[in-house]
């Protein structure tokens, strides 16, 4: 009992160290490139080499860039590293070596799946300001008969939610670049089967295929607001079901010092024996992936 007690310092100074120093090393990774790693440029290099890293790391750079914030692919991996260094560490201070183990998985997979969650809720608000805006390029093509320039003089009427992206795809279109991989980037950010449509009609209209996109793209928002109708009514029912879900997660929460007061050994047994430690972690670690996984299909299904 005592070692359990003198270790609870010891385990809060080497968390503040290591967060203070995952913090130290973000910031001065983005105000000076002078002292950034050679061996990072490699690594990053390397990645890019290969097609799977090359695809991975684009799809996790398309979430930080969606999702907001300055953090980028690399200092995640860094913080994801960090945490799970440190997981490890704290769980070997415990001399448990499946509570060790827990503690690296948790802390190496949770900073991805909150970026993607963050980045699946950002998608989901685009999406449902989404037939809109395909709304919105119908009627100034009708009378613009122009998709460049259809895109940049709808900027200021554009939904907030998109607007962000359409400044995006404007400078991507001005810049002399490939135009059909800008409207490419746009579909592939949004990963929507909406915004693979629009952007395969649209394409189609700068490749010359089709002289006139005016009546897919009217086909295509009808589509979707009769869509948009039952994915309102299947979004009530989710709710209902994550109603019911936090209901029975408060109500087994509330029975744990219930639980306490019937069974007065199980409090030692789960916090000062190795192998429930190793239960409750074990028990930690899925309810908390449970939920937060539930989260995320429920938004991108939702």
């Amino acid at each position: 009992m005592n070692t359990m007690l003198l270790l609870v310092p010891m385990a809060l100074c080497l968390t503040v160290f290591f967060t203070f120093l995952g913090f130290v090393l973000v910031r001065a990774w983005h105000t000076s490139k002078v002292f950034y790693p050679k061996a990072v440029i490699k690594l990053q290099k390397k990645l890019l080499e290969d097609k799977t890293g090359q695809y991975f790391y684009r799809r996790y750079s398309t979430w930080c860039s969606v999702a907001g914030g300055k953090i980028g692919p690399l200092e995640y991996a860094a913080i994801s590293l960090i945490g799970s260094i440190l997981g490890f560490l704290l769980g070997l201070l415990s001399g448990n070596a499946i509570v060790s183990l827990t503690l690296f998985l948790l802390l190496l997979l949770t900073p991805s799946l909150i970026l993607y969650a963050r980045y699946t809720l950002r998608v989901n608000q685009m999406v449902k300001s989404f037939g809109q805006f395909v709304d919105l390029f119908a009627r100034y093509y009708n009378s613009r008969k122009n998709i460049v320039l259809t895109f940049r003089e709808m900027v200021p009427e554009c939904p907030k939610e998109l607007q962000q992206e359409l400044i995006i795809l404007n400078n991507k279109l001005s810049d002399g670049g490939n135009s059909i991989q800008a409207v490419e980037s746009f579909a592939e950010r949004l990963n929507h089967h909406w915004a693979f449509d629009f952007a395969t009609y649209i394409i189609s209209g700068l490749e010359g295929e089709t002289a006139d996109i005016q009546s897919a793209l009217i086909r295509l928002t009808n589509e979707m607001f009769m869509q948009q109708d039952e994915k309102e009514e299947r979004n009530s029912e989710i709710y209902a079901i994550w109603i019911s879900l936090l209901a029975v997660i408060a109500i087994c929460i509330l029975l744990i010092p219930y639980n306490q007061t019937l069974l007065k050994e199980s409090y030692r047994l789960y916090f000062f024996t190795p192998d429930g430690q190793a239960l409750l972690s074990l028990a930690a670690t899925i309810w908390f992936f449970s939920i937060l996984l539930a989260f995320i299909w429920g938004r991108r299904n939702g």
